[in-house]
């Protein structure tokens, strides 16, 4: 069942209960009213019977019990007034031959003072009144209900609430059709975006409602499989040629040592040579694993605590050991009285991976080969890391790209690298909720900052 049609059925059903309720109520007031006016009259005609019949001293006898019940049930009067001693006699009555109200009407009466009840087809009020003689009597005043009004109004209310059931369902369809048209819109909108151009976006219109939203949400939607869909096309452009260099290398620095007999040292820079090819492979292949297990499932990924003293320490560490002519310098600003504070709440593994990328690349890059790392702690957790270089520099319109996977600098195709490593750091202090942020002094160098979050963010996490 289309929305159009639940939405239609759903308002039409409620505005029927409600219609119905009011309809109804309008009714039994009426009604209600009309019987109330009804006995109302009957109460007169009680008092002034009771007035005139009852003001005498003297007993009233009782009549003979000359009266025809209808073989029908139903009466030829419309109306009859009659009195009752206390033998239940009748003892005066409009129309003789009326039967008399029931002795059990009578009783009830006399123990209530009050009763509205039915006899035959006509309504009757019996209420006792005392005389002038101290006797207690019971004066029952019947009349013709006529009901013509009350079935008109029933009539009435019952076309007026289809009639109105149908207005109700006409005008919910209508309203339901323009409410959804956004909705259709962005439906025939979206089925027109192909794989092949992913930079159409759905128009969220004018006006800021949750049709607005939704547009939003898919244009969001759609701004990330672009991305993902880029990021794929340029992922498989580049691990395609940087898996093809280092193996092409291999490959022809085999042959050639293959063409003819050579020395043992040949053979031995050969397979050197090929050590550092299948060694940068390697790294490629490790930093794309990080990354992949990082955009693919990093809520597996676990976070202990983990002091980062400590940390760029082991960074500075593997960096001398990877890299004999790099050298780091760490400076510590002033270390926090409570050890806890040096703590972060991480994964090792990945950090440290972070913080030596971070390292390696200012070392690359400087012509003296060195880095500068300052570290300023804060109690609340919320540290902060410098890692400086003195190289050239990074454009400002390369600050944003040089954290795409695979983005090489034209000014630096020379150096050594797989174009992946900032990547991978970015990727990994997003996941630690690390804010990271680049600056290129005028004098040239380049800053890297990182900053941690504080405690109270991490403990919520």
């Amino acid at each position: 069942m289309q929305i159009r049609t639940r939405l239609t059925l759903l308002f039409g059903l409620i505005t029927a209960g409600i219609l119905a309720g009011v309809l109804l109520a309008v009714y039994i007031v009426y009604r209600q009213s009309t019987a109330y006016t009804f006995y109302q009259g009957l109460e007169s005609k009680v008092e002034m019977t009771a007035q005139a019949a009852l003001r005498s001293n003297s007993e009233l006898k009782p009549l003979s019990n000359n009266w025809l019940a209808p073989d029908d049930g139903i009466l030829q009067y419309q109306d009859n007034i009659s009195i009752y001693n206390n033998s239940y006699e009748r003892v005066f009555a409009v129309h003789a031959d009326a039967p008399p109200v029931s002795v059990k009407d009578l009783q009830d009466i006399y123990q209530t003072g009050e009763l509205h009840f039915s006899h035959y087809n006509l309504l009757a009020l019996g209420k006792k009144m005392p005389s002038q003689s101290g006797a207690t009597y019971v004066v029952v005043v019947e009349g013709y209900f006529d009901a013509t009004a009350i079935q008109q109004l029933r009539n009435i209310l019952i076309i007026s609430f289809f009639a109105g059931l149908l207005l109700v369902g006409l005008a919910g369809w209508f309203y339901a059709g323009r409410a959804l048209s956004p909705v259709l819109s962005i439906v025939d909108e979206v089925a027109h975006i192909q794989p092949a151009d992913l930079s159409k976006r759905v128009d969220p219109g004018a006006n800021q409602d949750e049709i607005a939203r939704l547009a939003e949400t898919f244009n969001g939607l759609l701004d990330r499989i672009e991305q993902a869909f880029r990021m794929q096309r340029m992922f498989l452009s580049n691990v395609s040629h940087e898996l093809r260099n280092p193996l092409t290398v291999i490959r022809a620095q085999v042959e050639v040592a293959l063409q003819r007999e050579r020395e043992a040292s040949a053979y031995q820079n050969v397979l050197k040579s090929v050590l550092d090819d299948v060694s940068s492979l390697h790294e490629v292949e490790e930093e794309l694993l990080q990354l992949a297990r990082i955009y693919n499932d990093p809520n597996s990924i676990p976070f202990t605590e983990v002091r980062l003293d400590e940390l760029l320490w082991q960074a500075r560490q593997q960096l001398h050991k990877r890299h004999p002519g790099f050298k780091a310098t760490v400076e510590l600003g002033d270390m926090p009285e409570d050890d806890q504070s040096l703590s972060v709440h991480a994964n090792e593994a990945l950090l440290l991976t972070a913080l030596l990328n971070l390292m390696n690349n200012a070392c690359k890059y400087s012509p003296d080969k060195q880095v500068k790392v300052k570290v300023q702690f804060r109690e609340n957790g919320e540290h902060s890391v410098a890692v400086c270089d003195n190289g050239p520099g990074i454009p400002e319109e390369e600050q944003k790209l040089i954290f795409e996977p695979f983005f090489r600098s034209p000014r630096h195709l020379g150096v050594k690298g797989t174009g992946v490593g900032l990547s991978l750091v970015q990727s990994i202090l997003t996941l630690h909720k690390i804010r990271l942020s680049v600056e290129s002094p005028a004098g040239g160098g380049a800053i890297f900052l990182l900053v941690f979050p504080p405690r109270p963010y991490i403990a919520a996490q």
